[in-house]
């Protein structure tokens, strides 16, 4: 699994707080560290949250790992839904 680098950080996904943990899920089956960049303020109470921008999270990845993270949240994104 890649480690944290804070100082190369490149963000790969932005959504709700609810997308963000999806993808970030998706990024950790695959070996690939990240994390949600305003995951406390979007957890605090979505009722309140969701009316404002902290409704929106960044998911951020190492600049190593961004161009297999984004590979895999296009493919994820461009699969057919299972039935």
């Amino acid at each position: 699994m890649s480690t944290q680098n804070t100082s190369m950080q490149v963000e790969v996904f932005s959504g709700e707080f609810w997308q963000a943990s999806l993808m970030r899920q998706l990024l950790a089956e695959h070996d690939i560290f990240s994390y949600l960049g305003n995951e406390l303020l979007s957890s605090i109470d979505p009722v309140i949250v969701s009316t404002t921008v902290a409704s929106h999270v960044a998911l951020k990845v190492s600049q190593a790992d961004s161009h297999r993270a984004l590979e895999l949240i296009e493919e994820y994104n461009n699969s057919e839904p299972i039935e």
